[in-house]
């Protein structure tokens, strides 16, 4: 668990960079050089792109993570699997493509009355949706060649800065709209060249035909069936993740989709820390789940589970104290405050999934995958089902209230049946005692008196609270020797530095 950890730390600081970055462009750049309504439609077009390229990569992310270890031959460049990786999404990629044309005029019936912006860019999604596709497919072949600092960053800082820059060049008035959008997309093309180039420059380009002895009909049909099965999860996953900003923007419009996927962007910081432990946990739970070696997942679990409720905790803990302020520094805090308690629900929810572990991924690397996915297909149909009945009602928080309760069943529904299936469950003491310095934290911020917000006074409370309460909680952490491996890295530094 110790190397996960390591290595997790080597591939977030990319993820935390582009948090920086990130924070810059959703919560500066983007909300005052673009209207409520464009930085809607530019977010929707993004997170439709995911939604569509999650099935149209016909599940070659998961056949690459579940199969690989039988091509695995360096000498032997990988046995032939990467042209087969490559191949299969380019199927998918035109199979989408069709079929996206084919709904067209469904599309244009309904966003023409809430939000008729979207049907003049709307096909900018078929050329994103298949950059998606390869970018997802190189990242798996790539994290199966134990490189993902890379990948990581092409996803997190590269795509993300060039974002940032386009923006601020449309605010400059150095870029018209239309021209902006068609850059952003094609900044995505060429993050696809770079991890290309990457790869090729490891040695790791390998194109030769498959090997018939590994690749034979049977692996093939075992191959298809499981992607086939495993990307109705991820179509169920991002159905969870983006049909709700969807529908609003159908239902009530751009403007409230755009406060949603504000406040859903301030949520979303808290899940940092699950990407990078999940990404390096997928090759070591695989192995010890085709192993059978439970009490090795049981620990990678648990330990993965604490920490994540740690970092994401703690995200949580900074981003509620301060959310007033955080609002009223934000370019239209007026507008995009509105989505304030947005941010508690949806931060909630994501606090309570974090905590309950890797259960997802040993699901989906056991012989009960296929309860994975009929977890994730049931969770979509209830949130789908949940935006419908109180998007109408609610609008933006009947979205919140929606994914968050959607989001709770999912997580307590995988981590029941991992207990019941392989006797692994997340939560110790250790997680009760890291939950108490959480509210004890929280309580304290009450004790700061009301004053009046101006730019300089809300940046400096913002800065002050901030700084009191990670130390506070470190030192509690530290002291408690909540986590084995925060204390090792702790030691480590102190060995290192403080000689």
């Amino acid at each position: 668990m110790g190397i996960v950890v390591r290595q997790s730390l080597k591939a977030g600081l990319g993820s935390y960079i582009g948090v920086g970055i990130g924070i810059v462009n959703q919560m500066y750049v983007s909300t005052k050089f673009l209207s409520v309504e464009q930085y809607a439609l530019s977010r929707l077009l993004f997170e439709n792109s995911l939604l569509f390229s999650a099935f149209a990569h016909l599940g070659t992310p998961f056949i690459a993570d579940k199969f690989f270890s039988l091509f695995r031959d360096d000498e032997n460049q990988h046995r032939g699997i990467l042209p087969f990786l490559l191949f299969l999404p380019f199927i998918g990629g035109l199979l989408f493509s069709i079929l996206y044309l084919l709904f067209t005029p469904a599309i244009h019936a309904y966003y023409a009355k809430e939000s008729p912006m979207l049907l003049k860019y709307h096909f900018l999604v078929i050329p994103l949706t298949i950059f998606w596709i390869y970018i997802t497919v190189l990242e798996a072949y790539c994290r199966n060649n134990a490189r993902i600092a890379v990948p990581s960053f092409i996803r997190e800082v590269y795509l993300k800065l060039a974002n940032v820059i386009l923006i601020f060049t449309f605010g400059m008035g150095w870029l018209s709209f239309d021209m902006m959008l068609y850059l952003v997309i094609a900044s995505y093309g060429l993050g696809v060249l770079i991890l290309i180039s990457y790869i090729k420059t490891l040695g790791k380009w390998y194109w030769r035909f498959p090997d018939r002895n590994i690749l034979t009909g049977v692996t093939i049909r075992q191959m298809l069936a499981y992607g086939g099965f495993t990307l109705l999860g991820g179509i169920g996953v991002n159905l969870m993740l983006f049909i709700d900003r969807t529908m609003l923007a159908g239902e009530r419009g751009l403007v409230n989709a755009g406060i949603f996927i504000i406040a859903s962007y301030i949520a979303g910081v808290i899940e940092i820390p699950r990407k990078a432990i999940g990404q390096i946990s997928i090759p070591l739970l695989s192995t010890s789940l085709t192993n059978g070696d439970y009490d090795h997942v049981r620990t990678m679990n648990q330990k993965s589970a604490l920490n994540q409720l740690i970092a994401g905790g703690l995200f949580f803990l900074l981003i509620w104290a301060s959310i007033d302020d955080i609002f009223y520094l934000i370019p239209k805090g007026d507008t995009y405050g509105e989505g304030k308690y947005v941010v508690l629900f949806l931060a909630l929810a994501k606090v309570f999934d974090i905590a309950t572990g890797l259960n997802t991924e040993i699901i989906l690397y056991s012989k009960f995958f296929r309860f994975a996915t009929l977890f994730i297909v049931a969770s979509a149909i209830c949130g789908f089902l949940l935006n419908l009945w109180l998007i109408p009602l609610y609008g933006f928080l009947g979205a919140a209230i929606a994914t968050a309760l959607t989001t709770f069943g999912y997580s307590m529904a995988r981590m029941l049946f991992v207990g019941r299936k392989f006797g692994v469950l997340p939560f110790t003491g250790k997680t009760v005692q890291v939950a108490i310095v959480l509210a004890l934290l929280y309580a304290l911020t009450f004790l700061v008196p009301d004053y009046t917000r101006t730019v300089f006074s809300a940046m400096t409370v913002l800065v002050l609270r901030s700084g009191v309460l990670v130390i506070l909680f470190a030192v509690f952490i530290i002291r408690m020797q909540v986590s084995v491996e925060i204390n090792e890295l702790v030691l480590s530094f102190q060995r290192k530095w403080l000689k």
